[in-house]
């Protein structure tokens, strides 16, 4: 089956995730033990992501020491900050996104999603799949069937590229062609070899 479109994950690819870097920031500013502040974020991460925890009910699971105003200002103003992201990535998106439409199907939250936009940092894509907004997150099969259902492509016809080497498996193992990212000068020469540029 051809390939038709090309579905991206976000963070780690186009953009650096941030969520553990505040994790490290408020451990150090409340002198709070990293492993259980790192427990109670994989605890509660998915619920997260799903958007079934607000931004505020979930850090104050991972730190529940955390005042309001320590929230606004090491979380909320963290995601203000203008993001670190990867100019190769937009680069190679933008001579895709000529040939292909570019999905976006990726783990995020609502602070992230709201930055990210206002960033405009989603350019790229004809549609995002976002998990706090669709209520699906990856690996979950429920994810892709939501972005296969949603815009009528079938998995054979898309590539899927991830940071996560279980969330690439589990796209192959539902029939999407994957490819575990490791930086864009490999995403590159993969992109060669399958003929997708």
């Amino acid at each position: 089956m051809k390939i038709t479109a090309v579905v991206f994950d976000f963070n780690g690819i186009f953009a650096e995730p941030i969520e553990f870097r505040i994790v490290d920031s408020i451990c150090r500013n409340l002198r709070f033990g990293k492993i259980m502040a790192l427990s109670n974020y994989f605890i509660n991460i998915f619920r997260f992501e799903k958007g079934k925890l607000s931004p505020q009910e979930f850090w104050q699971r991972v730190f529940p020491c955390l005042e309001p105003q320590q929230y606004s200002a090491w979380v909320e103003a963290e995601y203000e900050k203008p993001a670190r992201h990867n100019n190769e990535m937009y680069a190679l998106a933008e001579r895709l996104a000529k040939k292909f439409p570019l999905y976006c199907l990726s783990n995020s939250n609502f602070l992230q999603g709201k930055a990210c936009r206002k960033q405009k940092l989603y350019a790229p894509f004809k549609a995002l799949f976002l998990s706090h907004e669709t209520g699906r997150a990856k690996p979950f099969p429920s994810a892709f069937r939501n972005l296969l259902e949603a815009t009528g492509l079938k998995a054979g016809e898309c590539l899927f590229i991830d940071d996560s080497l279980r969330n690439a498996v589990v796209a192959r193992l539902l029939g999407f062609r994957a490819i575990k990212f490791s930086g864009p000068t490999n995403l590159e020469q993969r992109l060669k070899k399958l003929g997708v540029i």
